[in-house]
């Protein structure tokens, strides 16, 4: 897309400048034209030429031109009589402000896709109480350790954590979070201290310190209906539940888990139903970077513009002598 950008506004400068030769060659037709019909009868030089009036209105202001097109795209064109480039820095113009308001009315439509998928597919409760679902370690089970291992600490060597079978991430341990209410207030599931005595009430456990939720899923959403839990679910949510694996537990079909390898050898966790979102969340992401596109080329049409106009009027001024 850059180089769309860059293409074009070589395009417009060279446009620009041809444009300018014309108007060169035609001004130099005029005068020979102008030239060929003079009176070829003998002039008194004798007498002191007479100064050529000049109009007040003669004189065409930079600022004026440079201003216009920062109001729009073409008007300082238009202003210094170039109604080429006038219109061509309309057209532009046009095509950015079409192309914004297109795709950005598009992605909407697909923002309500992704997060009514999640909504349906992701939930808070079962995230909490299936968090630890992989924390044991079992010696015969390669599958069941490759999709542990993505939720393993492998570089703390300081708690001895470099070394197989690895220590499991705490829920509260990450730096992403998922953010919600809880007794009026915003707390934040990556605050150990807050986090973790809420996290022992919601799983009914004895102690801060134990791993697995010792009730059953429904008794844990039952909690958190009787506690007004509500979950903040902003942009950073939404994109986060695609993309680290510390919010899988929390799809509806973490059972069957897959383990992904990328290209960099990163290991993630997938399924089904996160498949799709990342589908999802993909289709709206690629039409938002479209509409941001287009303002930013708004933007670079606007200020070519503007200068532009700014050298036309100088040059016009300095071709006429005028200040």
């Amino acid at each position: 897309m850059r180089k769309f950008y860059f293409g074009l506004i070589l395009f417009i400068i060279s446009f620009n400048h041809g444009f300018g030769n014309v108007a060169w060659i035609e001004q130099k037709f005029n005068y020979a034209l102008l030239s060929s019909k003079k009176d070829t009868t003998s002039i008194d030089t004798t007498k002191q030429p007479l100064k050529p009036f000049q109009k007040k209105e003669a004189v065409k202001s930079p600022g004026k031109a440079m201003l216009s097109s920062g109001v729009l795209p073409g008007l300082g064109q238009a202003y210094m009589g170039n109604w080429m480039r006038a219109l061509l820095f309309v057209a532009i113009d046009g095509a950015a402000i079409g192309t914004w308001y297109y795709n950005n009315n598009l992605a909407e439509e697909k923002k309500k896709d992704y997060s009514n998928y999640a909504n349906e597919h992701w939930d808070f409760g079962r995230w909490v109480h299936d968090y630890y679902k992989w924390y044991e370690y079992k010696e015969d089970d390669d599958e069941w350790n490759a999709i542990r291992e993505v939720f393993v600490n492998r570089t703390d060597t300081l708690s001895g954590c470099d070394d197989s079978p690895y220590c499991y991430i705490d829920i509260w341990d990450h730096s992403h979070k998922v953010e919600f209410t809880w007794d009026g207030n915003t707390v934040s599931s990556s605050d150990e201290l807050v986090f973790k005595p809420i996290f022992m009430e919601l799983c009914g456990n004895q102690y801060l310190g134990m791993e697995t939720c010792k009730d059953s899923l429904a008794v844990i959403q039952n909690r958190i209906n009787d506690s007004g839990v509500y979950v903040i679910k902003n942009h950073h949510f939404y994109e986060g539940i695609q993309k680290y694996d510390m919010y899988f537990a929390g799809w509806e079909d973490n059972d069957e888990a897959e383990l992904v390898i990328k290209p960099n050898k990163d290991k993630n966790a997938t399924s089904a139903n996160q498949k799709t979102y990342r589908k999802l969340w993909g289709d709206y992401n690629t039409v938002k970077t479209l509409a941001v596109n287009g303002g930013n080329f708004m933007l670079i049409n606007r200020v070519v513009s503007m200068v532009d106009a700014l050298l036309l009027a100088k040059k016009w001024n300095n071709k006429h002598d005028v200040k």
